[in-house]
């Protein structure tokens, strides 16, 4: 009986050493990771080397549980926090929902390294993405993890553009998310909801479809969207074929001349929808 029990005490002391031990590791590594302050992709720069922040992540996601993962979606360090996410994201956390939404809510950004490329991004943003990015595209449409993230972007108050951009080309929505990408479409003027609604259900919207995206292209500077939103806005109007229409976005397209910086593909374009010369017309 006695050696069972000194048996007992020793291992007991093991544990708690262990933990101890952990907890100590798992303290340096975030303090690392806080340190560089930059998400860092697993390769970046030129020769595209595995970067320092990186490597921090890959042991943070071995030695932490996921408690403490969850713990440290709330670090005060925006990185640690995102770090943290991405770990539970690999891992498949069953209520990644919950974490999403909290940044959502409360978005941090971030410096990011990815490639060669250094840009700054909302943690909301870099969550997503990152599992995301781990769904087959074929899976995506019925992932249930990546449905409850969509969710979240379609009913949030104001979705990042990209987000609901993924979220809408990730599956066609059945109600009641119809009727809230229709809010998004025609009462808060998101073009990203616009194009999905005309190119899912253009006969049940047309008249709202053709209103909202007339309305967007006479008050969107696109210089400040990009040349591929001006393309895209104009291409989806011209498919009404509608002289009023035609007549809107040549007007626009003299006074808005940003489709100049890719001229010949605006031109092929308007040649398909019998312009030749946007200036005679």
């Amino acid at each position: 009986m006695n050696l069972l029990k000194h048996i007992f005490i020793l291992t007991a002391l093991l544990i708690v050493n262990i933990s101890c031990g952990q907890a100590e590791k798992l303290t340096v590594i975030v303090d690392r990771i806080a340190k560089i302050n930059e998400v860092q992709q697993e390769h970046v720069g030129i020769a595209g080397t595995e970067s320092e922040n990186y490597k921090n992540f890959k042991q943070l996601k071995e030695i932490a549980t996921t408690d403490q993962l969850v713990q440290l979606t709330d670090n005060k360090n925006a990185t640690v926090a995102c770090y943290a996410s991405w770990a539970l994201a690999d891992n498949l956390y069953s209520d990644l929902k919950k974490i999403f939404q909290k940044f959502v809510i409360k978005d941090r950004s971030v410096e990011t390294f990815s490639g060669c490329i250094k840009s700054q991004d909302n943690i909301s943003s870099e969550l997503y993405h990152r599992y995301w990015n781990n769904v087959d595209k074929a899976k995506r449409p019925t992932d249930k993890i990546l449905l409850e993230l969509d969710s979240v972007v379609i009913y949030s108050k104001k979705p990042y553009w990209l987000l609901l951009n993924r979220a809408l080309e990730n599956r066609v929505y059945k109600e009641p998310y119809k009727k809230q990408i229709s809010i998004l479409a025609f009462d808060k003027g998101y073009k990203e909801a616009i194009l999905y609604l005309s190119n899912w259900h253009k006969a049940e919207y047309a008249d709202k479809i053709k209103k909202a995206l007339l309305k967007y292209l006479n008050e969107t500077e696109f210089k400040n969207t990009g040349t591929s939103d001006y393309y895209n806005t104009v291409e989806e109007l011209f498919k009404f074929k509608d002289p009023e229409i035609r007549k809107a976005i040549i007007a626009k397209m003299k006074k808005d001349r940003h489709w100049e910086m890719e001229k010949e593909r605006f031109k092929y374009l308007l040649v398909d929808n019998y312009i030749y010369n946007i200036d005679s017309e």
